[in-house]
């Protein structure tokens, strides 16, 4: 565990150092086009008051700590649920999906390669969290905490087994959908994990009629098939799946408690 710690210490220190001298200096220089084409600008959430915004950071971290808690000691299925319940009325609703993990991967990549752009220290810690404790008890984060798989698993009700074909190729996606979040991240060209989240329009209750139509469709295909966003879209699992494989702690199944999920 100790180890474990010192590493974490020197993953956080890097991060920060790294982020810290990419803002000193531009490495890639946005290009200059001759027919006045300017720099589309890239998507912001409202400001809000920084005292706010440390304190949805220490709500994420305590978070975190319970739903660690509650999945690896207490094995407590109830006390998960309740856990989503929770992030789904604060990190959703209340927050309207402002506090995300997932999208802060954009804000993270604009810092390293846009030396105009300061990451809020608030927004990497909001990146860095999740992993961190991914290093320490596995994907944790994704059991209970994160609100677009939180609603995902509030409709859940009767999932069934894919192919294991098509679960390999559906698997493609995520890697597909991380490559082109960083590409245009690192342009300054857009942020499309925020603008194509499917269940942002769902907990602002706003949003073109596409974005609803999107969100609904997963959230029915969630039904039938347990998380779909999760497993075969999110670019921040991708990250959060790499590094589990470094951690010591895992969720594991007991076979006699099993409810078969899929």
């Amino acid at each position: 565990m100790l180890k474990n710690t010192k590493a974490i210490i020197y993953f956080v220190l890097l991060m920060l150092f790294t982020i810290s001298g990419y803002s000193q200096q531009q490495r890639f220089p946005k290009p200059e086009f001759e027919s006045g084409h300017t720099q589309p600008e890239v998507l912001t959430p409202e400001p809000r008051l920084e005292a706010l915004e440390y304190l949805d950071v220490v709500v994420l971290f305590l978070a975190l700590a319970v739903i660690s808690w509650l999945v690896l000691k207490q094995r407590s299925r109830k006390g998960v649920l309740l856990m989503t319940v929770f992030s789904v009325i604060y990190f959703g609703f209340f927050r309207e999906g402002c506090v995300c993990s997932v999208g802060s991967l954009q804000n993270v990549v604009l810092a390293l390669f846009d030396s105009s752009y300061a990451i809020p220290i608030t927004t990497l810690l909001i990146f860095l969290l999740p992993i961190v404790f991914t290093l320490l008890y596995g994907r944790t984060f994704c059991a209970g905490v994160c609100p677009l798989g939180a609603i995902q698993d509030l409709v859940a009700i009767k999932p069934i087994e894919l192919k294991p074909w098509l679960q390999k190729t559906l698997g493609i996606l995520p890697f597909i959908y991380l490559g082109l979040s960083i590409l245009y991240a690192a342009t300054a060209s857009d942020f499309v994990i925020c603008r194509y989240d499917p269940f942002i329009g769902i907990y602002r209750f706003n949003g073109t009629f596409f974005m609803f139509a999107i969100g609904a469709i997963l959230l029915l295909v969630g039904v039938f098939v347990a998380r779909p966003y999760c497993r075969f879209l999110c670019p921040y699992g991708v990250i959060l799946n790499w590094v589990s494989r470094f951690s010591r702690l895992h969720l594991t199944i007991t076979p006699a408690k099993c409810i078969q999920c899929k």
